[in-house]
């Protein structure tokens, strides 16, 4: 960004086409020189100045138009942005277990769809932390509370379903993602809870999880995916077979609960499940505070440089060059 502060100033260079006339006309005739030579003389004589004689002309009007322009003050911005706020920590517990490979989300199965959506919920962030928490019949950790997105969504893309596993434990899951929360300092805590199953296995309760993340303030929104009774899952031969997968949507209901989200959610497609995460993304917006402003760099006194060197130039040509009486 480059602007003249004092602008108006330019008016001023009105003065330079009078300024021009005055010395190549009226002035001309009054300028003595020190001769140094006959020579010198004759030429003057005969009319035979040389093209040189301007140059101090040329070089004050140069002053002039450094004066001015210095005087209109440039300067050079640079628009600088500062962020005021703090982001909300949220943690994605997502529910690898063998259930999870049903494909009544089309043509992906549970998990991926999950993947996929969680993965759009973190692009549409910003300056949030966000971990990530997988759980079967036992949960770990897959990524702690992270900004840097790119590392996030690479560990999301490579979780897979636990085969070996047919249990659940949402308890242990959602402990888990409290564990990464309970030490946060953010205003905002957040627990996605995604899960197709029911409470039946791990060593905690998922009441006492959620009471849990009740005392640290952190609220949970639960999201069960996947349709409750007979659906497509793969029988291990290229085909698929009718299983019957049970949902435990009360205990989802009462761990929004306790933990103040009111309702868990059902998607039983992946587009309820994206509309769903979208409802999230818009409740559970960071507040920050953008101030945006410049830093200026004076130009002019660059400018004043200019015409000082253009008046020394011009007082040693006159004095030394031409040997003029200044």
């Amino acid at each position: 960004m480059f602007e003249f502060l004092n602008p108006y100033w330019f008016l001023a260079l009105l003065i330079l086409p009078a300024y021009l006339i005055w010395e190549l006309i009226y002035n001309k005739k009054r300028r003595t020189r020190i001769p140094y030579s006959r020579l010198e003389l004759l030429k003057r004589a005969s009319g035979h100045e040389s093209i040189l004689q301007y140059i101090p002309i040329l070089l004050r009007a140069l002053t002039i138009i450094f004066l001015v322009v210095a005087l209109t003050r440039p300067r050079l911005g640079k628009q600088n942005v500062e962020i005021e706020g703090k982001g909300i920590d949220i943690v994605l517990a997502i529910d690898v277990s063998g259930s999870m490979m049903a494909v009544d989300f089309k043509p992906k199965n549970r998990l991926e769809a999950a993947k996929s959506v969680a993965n759009e919920f973190i692009e549409n962030r910003k300056n949030d932390r966000i971990g990530l928490v997988i759980f079967s019949d036992y949960a770990i950790t897959q990524c702690p509370l992270t900004q840097d997105y790119n590392i996030l969504m690479n560990l999301l893309k490579d979780i897979e379903i636990n085969q070996e596993s047919s249990s659940t434990a949402i308890g242990m899951g959602l402990a888990t993602a409290v564990s990464r929360l309970h030490k946060s300092k953010a205003k905002s805590k957040v627990i996605i809870l995604i899960t197709d199953g029911k409470n039946n296995a791990g060593k905690i309760d998922p009441f006492g999880a959620a009471e849990l993340a009740k005392t640290y303030g952190i609220r949970v929104y639960p999201i069960a995916v996947g349709s409750n009774g007979m659906v497509n899952f793969p029988n291990g031969r290229g085909g698929y077979s009718k299983v019957k997968i049970e949902m435990d949507l009360p205990t989802l209901n009462q761990i929004a609960e306790i933990t103040g989200t009111q309702k868990a959610a059902l998607a039983r497609n992946t587009q309820q499940l994206k509309q769903v995460i979208e409802q999230i993304d818009k409740l559970e917006k960071s507040k920050f505070k953008m101030n945006k402003y410049t830093t200026w760099k004076e130009l002019f006194p660059l400018w004043l440089l200019f015409a000082l060197l253009s008046m020394l130039f011009e007082l040693t040509y006159r004095l030394i060059i031409r040997k003029e009486i200044v």
